[in-house]
């Protein structure tokens, strides 16, 4: 028997691309390119810098919120496997992407 799937919406609102795969690749890169030393780990600085690229309005706070609440191994920088949490974060808010 077919299955009926219904076609993906589109996304107007806050500059969403318009699949949600597209919007975790290019969370991933901006993530990816604040790692400014290369270690594979986020400071708070990179954090701020990569929220001020999603279009946060409060960088600096939303880097300290994060470093608290995703850095589950309490070494002061997240890793790319704790980064999951910022890219969820990221697509349940609707960032709007710098271009």
């Amino acid at each position: 028997m077919p299955v009926f799937i219904p076609p993906m919406p589109e996304y107007k609102s806050k500059g969403l691309p318009p699949t949600i795969i597209d919007a975790e690749k290019k969370i991933r890169d901006i993530l990816t390119k604040a790692d400014c030393n290369g270690d594979g780990c986020l400071s708070k600085e990179e954090l701020k810098k990569a929220f001020k690229e999603f279009g946060s309005k409060m960088p600096a706070w939303r880097a300290s919120r994060f470093l608290r609440k995703a850095d589950t191994n309490h070494d002061g920088v997240l890793t790319m496997e704790e980064l999951d949490i910022i890219v969820d974060y990221a697509l349940a808010r609707w960032y709007k992407f710098k271009k």
